[in-house]
């Protein structure tokens, strides 16, 4: 083989297998920058093992994705109790403060080929979930809606579903 067949072959090579990791990286990074931002909770439907559906009362919440790779989610019952005393509440007062509220923050790994992303959590209201790592089935309505299904909910809830809109400049 001469030297021009040699160079040939290699950019013929370099053309199937070289391209496709490109456009791989260009894509996640397309659907990371479509993450980027400031989400409030729309709606958030859970499928339970009876076929019946409900809304998680943590109805009020907001994520944000940043671009060097992290998230932070923050959630609550806008429905929870007010304590009769805001600094010193009672311990139940304080159990129902805990119970109507979840945050956590993590870092995010996208896998746009696949359709999920990754969420590492390294801060969190449970101190159980720290260290463990989530995943979100993720689909886009346009660029302004996503929704997040996650992964494996717990029975007798068959599918948990986050539906999020972007937080725009008022």
């Amino acid at each position: 083989m001469n030297a021009t067949s040699a160079l040939t072959v290699l950019l013929v090579i370099g053309g199937l297998f070289g391209t496709p990791s490109r456009s791989s990286a260009q894509s996640e990074d397309a659907v990371a920058k479509q993450f980027v931002g400031m989400w409030r909770l729309v709606s958030q439907p859970q499928r339970m093992a009876d076929g019946s559906t409900k809304q998680d009362p943590k109805s009020a919440a907001y994520i944000i994705y940043t671009d060097t790779g992290h998230m932070c989610y923050v959630a609550m019952d806008p429905n929870r109790p007010k304590w009769n005393s805001a600094g010193s509440p009672t311990p139940q007062e304080a159990l129902t403060g805990v119970a109507g509220f979840g945050a956590y923050c993590a870092s995010v790994e996208i896998h746009a080929k696949e359709g999920f992303v990754i969420h590492r959590v390294e801060i969190a209201g449970t101190p159980n979930f720290v260290g463990q790592t989530w995943k979100r089935w993720f689909t886009f309505d346009g660029p302004n809606r996503v929704s997040l299904r996650v992964d494996g909910p717990s029975p007798p809830m068959v599918e948990n579903t986050l539906i999020w809109e972007r937080v725009q400049k008022r």
